[in-house]
């Protein structure tokens, strides 16, 4: 599938960024560093999505998740032991 190509004006300090996301190996081209940037930004859009969501349920007093309200709380330090 071809991939359409757009141009875009960025400041000396962005093209900085993306450059420095390549050379730490966290991207492999500047394309690939602005591509995680905008999956980034659709993840956060989901997240607000699903805190909205949350927080309504909380204000209501629902519980999302009712199989997990027998899990104890308190200290869980050596769960991931």
């Amino acid at each position: 599938m071809a991939m359409p190509q757009i141009a875009i004006r960025l400041e000396d300090s962005e093209l900085a960024t993306l450059d420095a996301h390549v050379k730490a190996g966290r991207a492999k081209s500047r394309s690939d560093a602005v591509r995680q940037s905008i999956a980034y930004l659709e993840r956060r859009r989901q997240f607000r999505g699903d805190a909205e969501i949350l927080t309504r349920l909380r204000d209501q007093s629902q519980v999302p998740y009712p199989d997990l309200e027998s899990i104890p709380t308190g200290d869980l330090s050596g769960f991931d032991q």
